[in-house]
């Protein structure tokens, strides 16, 4: 999917029900314009990315906006080489209320009426 944070285009946003976590790769903090010393101390081990796992850099809040949708989430910062430069998982459908939809590619949600996030699928 893409979105936009801080009024740039973000491209290679994964979402995941199957997440514990919400992510954030190093490479889009630093896009972001997002220092270290913005970050929260993280004990969290995240794993999935190599055998070994390994510790969060830091949390930080950041805000995205998707289709019509603006959201604020907690995301663990991490150095990792992903396909991905977000991973949006449990906390962030939860948190908005969101229903992924895979057979159509879509996010779906309440806000006075029902609304839609097309994916930007290629094929």
């Amino acid at each position: 999917m893409t979105g936009y944070g801080k009024e740039q285009k973000v491209n290679r946003i994964l979402v995941d029900g199957g997440l514990a976590v919400n992510i954030m790769t190093n490479s889009m903090m630093c896009d972001q314009g997002i220092t270290l010393e913005e970050l929260s101390k993280s004990q969290t081990m995240i794993q999935g990315f190599n055998l070994e796992g390994q510790c969060a850099i830091g949390i930080v809040r950041a805000k995205l906006v998707m289709g019509g949708m603006s959201t604020s989430s907690i995301f663990h910062v991490i150095d990792a080489k992903t396909s991905y430069k977000l991973l949006l998982g449990r906390p962030w459908l939860h948190e908005h209320e969101i229903v992924t939809v895979t057979l159509h590619q879509c996010l779906k949600y309440y806000r006075g009426k029902e609304r839609k996030i097309n994916s930007n699928v290629k094929g």
